[in-house]
């Protein structure tokens, strides 16, 4: 009986000194933790960080606001297609490029939902019909412009490189379109399009057949 007594105090024992030991040894890595953090936060008061004392951030901001807002004024816009052969083209395009994505009708609005059955009623967007009574989903943006001339250009699924000023890359390596019209193509199109509008779709064909000759 004294021999299990003193092995069950042995244990006993051996258990205290465990948990000592583990308890001396959390104590100190959390000192340590506390000692190391205060050393960074002391490091880090120490240092004086630079405070922007010009707006250059919102003075670009600001005079590209002026130059989107400004009808007269006349950006180059040059791109190229995916192919490899491709070439690389330039347009003119008064005013700026805008997304596809700006619109004047919100893509979705929040619609209140019971699903809980708790009274509650958590918001969901739920995608409007645009303009035309359709849903157009998320298709993918592009850009497009309109030349001085007023002819339509997008540029769709292509990098676009947009400057206020011809550049000598541009000028030298790129086709410089200007002119869009092509062997009267411009008139003949103008022609097609009063055709379809009075509703006789075969002249306009006809017309158009005219461009590819």
């Amino acid at each position: 009986m004294k021999t299990r007594t003193k092995i069950a105090a042995a244990v006993i024992a051996l258990a205290v000194g465990w948990a000592l030991s583990g308890s001396a040894c959390s104590e100190t890595t959390s000192s340590a933790s506390s000692s190391s953090k205060a050393e960074v936060d002391a490091k880090a008061d120490a240092r004086v960080p630079y405070l922007p004392k010009n707006d250059v951030e919102f003075n670009n901001y600001n005079r590209a606001q002026e130059l989107y807002d400004d009808p007269s004024s006349i950006i180059w816009c040059t791109g190229t297609f995916a192919s490899a052969s491709s070439p690389i083209f330039t347009v003119p395009i008064a005013g700026k490029l805008t997304s596809s994505s700006v619109s004047y009708y919100p893509g979705s609005s929040p619609k209140e939902i019971n699903t809980s059955g708790s009274g509650q009623n958590p918001a969901l967007n739920v995608e409007n019909r645009s303009i035309d009574g359709m849903y157009h989903g998320n298709p993918p943006a592009y850009r497009y412009g309109f030349t001085p001339g007023g002819q339509y250009a997008e540029f769709s699924g292509i990098g676009t490189f947009c400057t206020t000023a011809l550049t000598k890359f541009q000028r030298e390596s790129t086709q410089v379109t200007v002119n869009l019209d092509d062997g009267g193509a411009s008139d003949i199109q103008k022609q097609a399009e009063a055709a379809l509008k009075a509703g006789d779709p075969a002249k306009a064909e006809q017309l158009l057949e005219q461009v590819a000759k």
